[in-house]
């Protein structure tokens, strides 16, 4: 049995040591970094107006491969997830004076995307037993200033969000997903993250799938 990691000194649970770095980057990607580096810089990316501007060859096959592994129509790299959160608010047109519904447990980015285009965060309670957003209470924050529900899928599963789209579709409000911590996971048959009307992965070094930092943006509409 391996020893513990917590101790209790003063009624209160501390770390006996700091936990292990985790570095799970393995020889295949080291080899398909430095061949990249080899080819040109930064996957031939230019920043500057042109083709190049989307980045080059390793960008574009891996958005075509996540479209095909998560069968959504449109997938957008971007620098982090946070940043794909806040372009997610832009393209729903939401902007000061609009709200929001977000829960109160998740990481800041997914109330900092909503203040960051000048709208408001309102919170919503959570179920006790997905920690994701409880349809009721968010029925309760629907107010004629709101324009998206945030949801948040956690720890590999989905929220219940057979009612938050129905909820949504009777509002006419549209719902983003913060799918940074559920890959891969399932609601029904179909892949969370896809089934709002815009998701967003995270690829920062402490999730599933990681490159140190990084993000994708997926969206079944032509126009966001």
């Amino acid at each position: 049995m391996s020893e513990p990691i917590l101790a209790i000194k003063g009624g209160r649970p501390v770390l006996k040591k700091p936990l292990p770095r985790v570095y799970n980057i393995g020889k295949e990607e080291i080899k398909a970094v430095v061949a990249l580096m080899k080819r040109g810089p930064l996957s031939d990316y230019v920043g500057a107006a042109g083709p190049y501007f989307l980045g080059g060859q390793e960008v574009n096959k891996f958005e075509k491969q996540f479209c095909k592994k998560f069968r959504i129509k449109h997938a957008v790299s971007f620098n982090s997830a946070t940043t794909a959160l806040h372009a997610a608010v832009i393209a729903l047109g939401i902007g000061p004076g609009d709200e929001v519904i977000v829960p109160p447990f998740s990481m800041s980015a997914s109330v900092t995307a909503v203040l960051m285009n000048g709208a408001v965060p309102v919170f919503a309670d959570l179920e006790d037993k997905t920690f994701c957003l409880d349809h009721e209470e968010v029925k309760k924050k629907i107010t004629p200033r709101t324009k998206a529900i945030m949801v948040v899928n956690l720890f590999g599963g989905p929220a219940e969000f057979g009612r938050l789209l129905k909820i949504a579709k009777e509002k006419n409000i549209k719902i983003i997903e913060d799918n940074a911590q559920s890959p891969g996971g399932r609601y029904g048959r179909r892949f969370t993250g896809t089934i709002g009307d815009i998701g967003v992965f995270s690829f920062n070094v402490h999730k599933v799938i990681q490159s140190g930092e990084g993000g994708v943006l997926v969206t079944n509409n032509d126009h966001y």
